[in-house]
Protein backbone atom coordinates (compact mmCIF):
# COMPACT_ATOMS: atom_id res chain seq x y z
CA UNK A 1 0.00 0.00 0.00
CA UNK A 2 2.85 2.23 0.83
CA UNK A 3 4.54 1.15 -2.42
CA UNK A 4 1.28 1.91 -4.43
CA UNK A 5 0.80 5.82 -2.50
CA UNK A 6 4.95 6.61 -3.62
CA UNK A 7 4.44 5.48 -7.18
CA UNK A 8 0.97 7.30 -7.41
CA UNK A 9 3.12 10.66 -5.68
CA UNK A 10 5.61 9.88 -8.44
CA UNK A 11 3.57 10.03 -11.06
CA UNK A 12 2.50 13.74 -10.10
CA UNK A 13 6.18 14.95 -9.55
CA UNK A 14 7.21 13.10 -13.01
CA UNK A 15 4.40 15.59 -14.86
CA UNK A 16 5.48 18.66 -12.98
CA UNK A 17 9.64 17.79 -14.98
CA UNK A 18 9.07 16.22 -18.17
CA UNK A 19 9.56 19.25 -19.94
CA UNK A 20 12.95 20.28 -18.06
CA UNK A 21 15.08 18.60 -20.00
CA UNK A 22 15.63 17.60 -24.00
CA UNK A 23 18.02 15.17 -23.76
CA UNK A 24 16.30 11.02 -23.49
CA UNK A 25 17.20 7.89 -21.93
CA UNK A 26 15.95 4.54 -22.83
CA UNK A 27 16.57 3.16 -19.26
CA UNK A 28 13.32 4.80 -18.68
CA UNK A 29 10.62 4.26 -20.68
CA UNK A 30 6.94 5.20 -21.50
CA UNK A 31 4.71 2.08 -22.02
CA UNK A 32 3.66 1.95 -26.33
CA UNK A 33 0.11 2.37 -27.29
CA UNK A 34 -0.97 -0.71 -28.84
CA UNK A 35 0.94 -1.69 -31.55
CA UNK A 36 3.74 0.98 -31.22
CA UNK A 37 6.87 1.06 -29.97
CA UNK A 38 7.82 2.41 -26.59
CA UNK A 39 8.79 6.06 -26.03
CA UNK A 40 11.73 7.35 -24.84
CA UNK A 41 11.42 9.92 -21.76
CA UNK A 42 13.54 13.11 -20.98
CA UNK A 43 16.56 12.84 -18.64
CA UNK A 44 15.37 14.53 -15.78
CA UNK A 45 11.34 12.31 -15.50
CA UNK A 46 13.81 9.54 -15.68
CA UNK A 47 16.23 10.71 -12.77
CA UNK A 48 12.60 11.11 -10.69
CA UNK A 49 11.32 7.73 -11.69
CA UNK A 50 14.48 6.01 -10.77
CA UNK A 51 14.65 7.78 -7.64
CA UNK A 52 10.92 7.59 -6.97
CA UNK A 53 10.49 3.86 -7.81
CA UNK A 54 13.74 2.98 -5.39
CA UNK A 55 12.32 4.73 -2.44
CA UNK A 56 8.82 2.54 -2.74
CA UNK A 57 10.93 -0.71 -2.81
CA UNK A 58 12.88 0.97 0.17
CA UNK A 59 16.03 0.98 -1.65
CA UNK A 60 18.40 3.97 -3.12
CA UNK A 61 18.73 4.72 -6.90
CA UNK A 62 21.91 2.98 -7.35
CA UNK A 63 20.58 0.10 -5.60
CA UNK A 64 17.30 -0.07 -8.10
CA UNK A 65 20.06 0.18 -11.21
CA UNK A 66 21.90 -2.92 -9.83
CA UNK A 67 19.17 -4.73 -8.31
CA UNK A 68 19.01 -8.19 -9.82
CA UNK A 69 15.56 -10.45 -9.94
CA UNK A 70 15.87 -13.68 -7.67
CA UNK A 71 13.54 -16.10 -6.67
CA UNK A 72 12.71 -16.60 -2.69
CA UNK A 73 16.00 -18.78 -1.97
CA UNK A 74 18.17 -16.07 -3.93
CA UNK A 75 18.52 -17.70 -7.63
CA UNK A 76 19.79 -15.08 -10.04
CA UNK A 77 16.38 -15.10 -12.75
CA UNK A 78 17.94 -11.94 -14.43
CA UNK A 79 18.37 -8.31 -14.25
CA UNK A 80 16.73 -4.98 -14.01
CA UNK A 81 17.34 -3.05 -17.45
CA UNK A 82 14.34 -0.55 -17.86
CA UNK A 83 11.62 1.24 -15.66
CA UNK A 84 8.28 1.89 -17.92
CA UNK A 85 5.73 4.06 -16.64
CA UNK A 86 2.24 4.84 -17.97
CA UNK A 87 0.70 8.11 -19.47
CA UNK A 88 0.34 9.76 -16.57
CA UNK A 89 4.48 8.75 -15.24
CA UNK A 90 3.56 6.03 -12.90
CA UNK A 91 6.14 2.83 -12.54
CA UNK A 92 3.90 -0.04 -14.18
CA UNK A 93 6.89 -2.26 -14.87
CA UNK A 94 10.01 -3.11 -15.19
CA UNK A 95 12.33 -4.46 -17.70
CA UNK A 96 14.28 -7.83 -16.82
CA UNK A 97 17.36 -9.49 -18.99
CA UNK A 98 16.55 -12.86 -18.11
CA UNK A 99 19.78 -15.13 -16.86
CA UNK A 100 20.51 -17.83 -19.86
CA UNK A 101 20.97 -18.26 -23.41
CA UNK A 102 19.91 -15.00 -25.69
CA UNK A 103 19.98 -12.46 -23.66
CA UNK A 104 15.80 -12.42 -23.65
CA UNK A 105 13.97 -9.26 -22.21
CA UNK A 106 10.71 -9.31 -21.08
CA UNK A 107 8.40 -7.13 -19.11
CA UNK A 108 7.45 -7.68 -15.38
CA UNK A 109 4.46 -6.03 -14.00
CA UNK A 110 5.23 -4.38 -10.63
CA UNK A 111 2.99 -5.81 -8.84
CA UNK A 112 4.76 -9.12 -9.35
CA UNK A 113 8.06 -8.01 -7.49
CA UNK A 114 9.15 -6.84 -3.87
CA UNK A 115 12.04 -5.88 -2.14
CA UNK A 116 14.70 -8.27 -1.04
CA UNK A 117 17.70 -8.48 1.16
CA UNK A 118 20.56 -10.48 -0.32
CA UNK A 119 21.24 -13.76 1.96
CA UNK A 120 25.04 -11.90 3.03
CA UNK A 121 22.63 -9.20 4.25
CA UNK A 122 24.46 -6.27 2.58
CA UNK A 123 22.81 -6.17 -1.40
CA UNK A 124 18.94 -5.19 -2.21
CA UNK A 125 17.34 -7.03 -4.42
CA UNK A 126 13.94 -7.27 -6.09
CA UNK A 127 12.43 -10.64 -5.87
CA UNK A 128 9.20 -12.52 -7.58
CA UNK A 129 7.06 -15.74 -6.60
CA UNK A 130 7.32 -16.49 -10.90
CA UNK A 131 9.29 -19.58 -11.64
CA UNK A 132 12.08 -19.19 -14.26
CA UNK A 133 9.70 -20.38 -16.48
CA UNK A 134 6.81 -18.41 -16.07
CA UNK A 135 8.87 -15.26 -16.70
CA UNK A 136 10.57 -16.90 -19.92
CA UNK A 137 6.67 -17.01 -20.81
CA UNK A 138 6.12 -14.06 -21.00
CA UNK A 139 5.97 -11.41 -24.03
CA UNK A 140 9.90 -10.42 -25.08
CA UNK A 141 10.34 -6.38 -24.48
CA UNK A 142 10.86 -4.34 -27.52
CA UNK A 143 12.71 -1.54 -26.70
CA UNK A 144 12.29 1.98 -28.27
CA UNK A 145 14.00 3.02 -31.22
CA UNK A 146 17.70 4.42 -30.99
CA UNK A 147 17.38 8.42 -31.82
Amino acid sequence: MIRTALLSAAAVSLLAVAACSDNTTDDVVQAPAPGAAPAPVTETRAQTAQTTAALAFGMTRKELEDADLVSANFTDLGDIETLVLDASGALTQVVVELEGPGDRKVALPIAEISPIAHANGTEKNLTTTLSAAQLAALPEWTPPPAG
